[in-house]
């Protein structure tokens, strides 16, 4: 007899461009769950799906493997937020759990995660 295929992961993953009202966490990676609407994508976010629109979202074939490098700049609504955490203007995203890390040193090219204990490659060429 034959046996079922294994079940499949996730084909997609995507991450915000730019911060609004979508709730997703800049720079963190999410799973596509369904891409099939023209303008809508829904991601999975914290176990519930999420429909964002498209043109928000950057999207990757391959499961994120780098921190992200997140950039405010003074005058943007979250960089108070992000400074007040004690991040700084300029943080790094955890690839596998999307956990927020402080840049030290200022151009670090690895980092661990405090949180999931991954070390992993700073994506300093993609900054979000």
């Amino acid at each position: 007899p034959m046996s079922a295929p294994p079940p499949l992961g996730p084909k997609k993953w995507a991450r915000a461009k730019q911060s609004g009202a979508h709730g997703l966490r800049r720079g963190a990676w999410y799973a596509v769950v369904n891409e099939g609407h023209p303008k809508m994508a829904v991601l999975s976010v914290r176990k519930h799906n999420v429909p964002v629109p498209r043109e928000m979202l950057e999207f990757s074939d391959q499961p994120p493997t780098m921190w992200s490098v997140v950039e405010w700049k003074e005058t943007q609504r979250g960089a108070r937020r992000a400074s007040d955490a004690n991040e700084g203007l300029t943080y790094a995203v955890c690839p596998a759990c999307g956990e927020r890390a402080k840049m030290e040193p200022p151009d670090a090219k690895r980092i661990a995660c405090g949180h999931c204990h991954g070390d992993f490659a700073v994506d300093w060429e993609h900054p979000c």
